[in-house]
C-alpha cells in the first residue's frame, strides 16, 4: 500500500512538471532573441491601455495639445521621468541617466528646426506606438523602477527590449553541426576568392543563385600569429583598424643581409610593387582577409625590380626564427620561390631553416609559383622553398572576375602544379591597399595570393582550437579531410581545393533543384539519405549494389538511420538510433523536447531503449532493489512516458506536422 501511494505521489509530481514544461513549450517560436531572465537596468516597452484613443505622433503637436488622451499621455510621461529623476540611485549604473539626459539636450538643439516626434521633451521616457487604445512607451529602467511603474494606473506591462533577426537562406544550425565551430560569422557579399573556400562546388543544376557569402569560425584566427616575409607593408588603414582585438606591426626591415628595427611600426619597407600590402590584406585583412582577428607581422625584405636576394631571405627567415615563433601558434607565409640545384649549399641552407622553424612550431605555407609548370618530377632541379618537406604548398584555382563560377574548378593554366603541391586556392584575389597614398581597390593573380589566403584558413583552424598542438602534419591532415571532396585535376595530377570545412552549398535566391550538402542541405529521399555528400565515389558504389531486387526490398524494410543526425518524414522517413527521438524539426536528441513534447514517434528508433513493460526481467535491466528510490522511478516513468511509446499520442502528431519541418 505504501508502494502504491508512493507510485501515485511520483505520477502526480511528474504530470505537474509535464503540465508546467507544456505550457512553456506552446508558445510559438521565432527568431527572437529571449530576454534576460532577470530584470536589470535595461531598455524596457512600457504597454499601456490608453482607454481615450490614439493619439499622433509624427505631426504637429497644436493641433493635439487639447485632446484628453494627448493629455493623458504627456502627464503620464512626466510621472515616470520624474520617478526617473528621483530614483537615480536604484540603477547600477546611474551615470547612463546623466548621458541620455545629456543626449536628449543635445537632440534638441540639433532638431530645433526639424523636430518628427511630437513627444520629444525626454530621451528618458518617450512614445514609440500608438493605435487606438494600445500604447507603447520606450524608457530605460532599473529593476526597482519597473515594481513602481507598473504599480501606475493603465500600465499593462512592461517588457525589457528585444531584437528580432533576419531570415537568412543559411542554416547556422546546420553549419556549426557540420563544422563543429564555436560559433559561426558571416561576411555577406563578400569577395570570390572567401566565399570559395567557405563551401562545396557550386553546381548550377542544383544551385538557383552562388552564394557570395564568407562563413567563418568567429574567433577568426584569434590569438595566432601570421609572419610574413615580403616586399613591404602599410597596416595604417581600416584593413587593420581593429588593433584593440589583435596586434598588427612591422616586426623588421631587412637589407643587405641585416634586420633593423628602425622605424618601424604601421609601415615598412619601400617597393614599387606593393606585393606585401596585396599578401597582408589577403591573408588577414577585415574586409579581405581569411583570418581578421589574427596578429599580424610584417617582414619587410628589400626588393630590386620583382626580386629578392637570397641573402636577405635567409637572413629575414634567421630573423623569424629566433624572433618570431611562438610554438604552436605561428603561421609563416612566404609568397615567394625560385629553382635551385638539388643539394646545392642554398637548398641545403634554406631547408635546413625552415625545417628549424618548423621544428619549433611554426607553420610555412607558400606559393606554388606562376610558370603553369608540372614541378617535383626534376632529377636536378628542385623549386624552393614549395618543394621543401617542411612547407605547406599552395598552387591556384582559376577565379578571375571574368570567369563564370562555374568554370572556376581548375588549376589556373599559370599555376605551377603536380605533387609537392599540398593544395588549391583562388588565384585571383581582391584587395584594397595603400598605393601611390591613397587606398585603391585591385585585383591580383598569382600563387602568391593563393599562399596567404591558405595562411589566413590555417590561422581560423588554430584559432578555434586553442588547445591543440598543431604541426605542418597535422594542419596537412586537416586541408586534406576539408578538401577531401572539393577535387580537381590537370595533366594527370589531381589536388584539392582548400576549404575551412564548411561544404554545405547555398543558394542565395533560395531556389534548388536537388537534396544533400551540394543543395543546402536540402532532405533526399531514403535512397539517398546515407549519402551525406552527393558526389562521393563511396556513395555511388553503395548505391550500385542496391540494384538487385533482394537488397531493394531489404532497404524498403530496414529503418534508415542518418549521418548528420535528421529524420521523420521530411528528411526521406529517416529514424534516430542509440537511443534517440525525433522532434518535429527533423532532429534526433533526447529529453522531454524530443521524447515527449513536439515529437515524430514513428521516427523514434531506441536501440539502447529498455522498456518498462516486458516478460523477461534480465532483458528489461530493472533493479527492483531501487524500487524506493524516488528519482529511480522518476527516471524510469521518463524514461517510459514518452510520445515513442504512447500511440494515441503518436497518431495525433502524424496527422499535424510541424509547419516548420515542412520549410527546412
Amino acid at each position: 500500500m505504501k508502494f502504491i501511494t508512493q507510485i501515485s505521489s511520483i505520477i502526480g509530481i511528474f504530470s505537474l512538471l509535464i503540465n508546467n514544461t507544456y505550457a512553456k513549450s506552446i508558445n510559438p517560436t521565432s527568431n527572437v532573441d529571449k530576454p534576460k531572465s532577470k530584470r536589470d537596468d535595461n531598455y524596457y516597452l512600457i504597454y499601456v491601455n490608453n482607454t481615450l484613443g490614439e493619439i499622433n505622433l509624427y505631426s504637429d503637436s497644436t493641433n493635439q495639445k487639447r485632446q484628453e488622451s494627448f493629455i493623458f499621455v504627456e502627464s503620464l510621461i512626466n510621472e515616470i521621468n520624474d520617478l526617473i529623476v528621483e530614483n537615480k540611485d536604484t540603477y547600477r549604473n546611474p551615470e547612463k541617466i546623466d548621458e541620455i539626459e545629456e543626449s536628449s539636450k543635445l537632440q534638441k538643439r540639433k532638431d530645433e528646426d526639424q523636430e518628427l516626434n511630437t513627444f520629444n521633451t525626454s530621451n528618458l521616457v518617450y512614445p514609440i506606438s500608438s493605435i487606438k487604445e494600445r500604447l507603447v512607451l520606450y524608457s530605460y529602467l532599473s529593476e526597482k523602477l519597473v515594481k513602481i511603474v507598473k504599480s501606475l494606473d493603465n500600465i499593462v506591462d512592461i517588457i525589457p527590449q528585444r531584437n528580432f533577426s533576419f531570415h537568412e537562406y543559411y542554416s547556422k544550425e546546420d553549419i556549426l553541426n557540420e563544422t563543429h565551430w564555436k560559433n559561426l560569422s558571416v561576411r555577406e557579399n563578400a569577395d570570390l576568392h572567401l566565399s570559395l573556400i567557405s563551401q562545396g562546388k557550386y553546381d548550377k543544376q542544383k544551385i538557383g543563385k552562388y552564394d557570395s557569402n564568407y562563413y567563418y569560425p568567429s574567433t577568426a584566427g584569434k590569438d595566432i600569429d601570421i609572419v610574413i616575409l615580403d616586399s613591404s607593408f602599410n597596416f595604417n588603414y581600416f584593413e587593420f583598424s581593429n588593433t584593440d582585438d589583435r596586434i598588427v606591426k612591422c616586426a623588421a626591415n631587412v637589407s643587405d643581409g641585416r634586420p633593423s628595427i628602425k622605424d618601424i611600426e604601421n609601415s615598412c619597407g619601400h617597393s614599387t610593387l606593393y606585393h606585401g600590402e596585396s599578401v597582408s590584406d589577403t591573408a588577414a585583412g577585415l574586409k579581405h582577409g581569411a583570418a581578421s582577428r589574427a596578429n599580424v607581422y610584417g617582414v619587410s625584405v628589400a626588393t630590386k625590380g620583382a626580386q629578392f636576394s637570397d641573402t636577405d631571405l635567409l637572413a629575414g627567415l634567421q630573423f623569424i626564427y629566433e624572433k618570431l615563433v611562438r610554438p604552436h601558434k605561428t603561421v609563416i607565409n612566404l609568397s615567394l620561390g625560385g629553382k635551385d640545384i638539388i643539394n646545392s649549399e642554398t637548398h641545403k641552407q634554406f631547408d635546413s631553416v625552415l625545417s628549424a622553424i618548423e621544428e619549433k612550431g611554426g607553420i610555412i605555407v607558400a606559393s606554388a609559383g606562376n610558370d603553369g609548370e608540372l614541378i617535383g618530377k626534376s632529377s636536378n632541379s628542385i623549386f624552393i622553398p614549395c618543394e621543401l618537406d617542411s612547407v605547406i604548398c599552395v598552387g591556384g584555382i582559376t577565379t578571375s572576375q571574368k570567369t563564370s563560377i562555374e568554370n572556376v574548378y581548375k588549376i589556373d593554366q599559370y599555376s605551377n602544379y603536380g605533387p609537392p603541391v599540398d593544395v588549391y586556392a583562388p588565384f585571383y584575389v581582391i584587395n584594397e591597399i595603400i598605393k601611390e597614398n591613397r587606398i585603391q581597390k585591385i585585383e591580383v593573380p598569382g600563387t602568391s595570393f593563393s599562399s596567404p589566403l591558405v595562411a589566413g584558413l590555417v590561422a581560423t583552424i588554430m584559432g578555434e582550437n586553442p588547445n591543440v598542438k598543431y604541426t605542418k602534419e597535422v594542419i596537412l591532415k586537416k586541408l586534406r579531410e576539408n578538401g577531401k571532396s572539393e577535387t580537381i585535376s590537370k595533366n594527370n595530377q589531381s589536388g584539392i581545393i582548400a576549404n575551412n570545412g564548411k561544404h554545405i552549398v547555398y543558394s542565395s535566391d533560395g531556389k534548388y533543384n536537388g537534396c544533400g550538402v551540394y543543395a543546402g542541405n536540402r532532405p533526399c529521399s531514403p535512397d539517398d539519405n546515407n549519402n551525406s555528400k552527393d558526389n562521393s565515389k563511396d556513395n555511388s558504389k553503395d548505391n550500385s549494389k542496391d540494384n538487385s531486387k533482394d537488397n531493394s526490398e531489404d532497404n524498403d524494410n530496414k529503418p534508415i538511420i542518418r549521418k548528420d543526425g535528421r529524420c521523420g518524414p521530411y528528411y526521406g522517413n529517416a529514424v534516430c538510433g542509440n537511443g534517440q527521438c525525433c522532434n518535429s524539426n527533423g532532429r534526433c536528441g533526447t529529453g522531454l523536447f524530443y521524447c515527449f513534447f513536439d515529437c515524430l514517434p514513428k521516427y523514434g528508433i531506441r536501440d539502447n531503449y529498455v522498456p518498462l513493460l516486458g516478460t523477461n526481467k534480465e532483458r528489461t535491466k530493472i533493479n527492483f532493489k531501487k524500487w524506493k528510490n524516488t528519482k529511480y522511478i522518476i527516471s524510469i516513468l521518463l524514461r517510459e512516458i514518452t510520445c515513442c511509446r504512447l500511440k494515441f499520442l503518436a497518431d495525433k502528431l502524424d496527422k499535424f506536422p510541424s509547419k516548420k519541418a515542412i520549410n527546412i
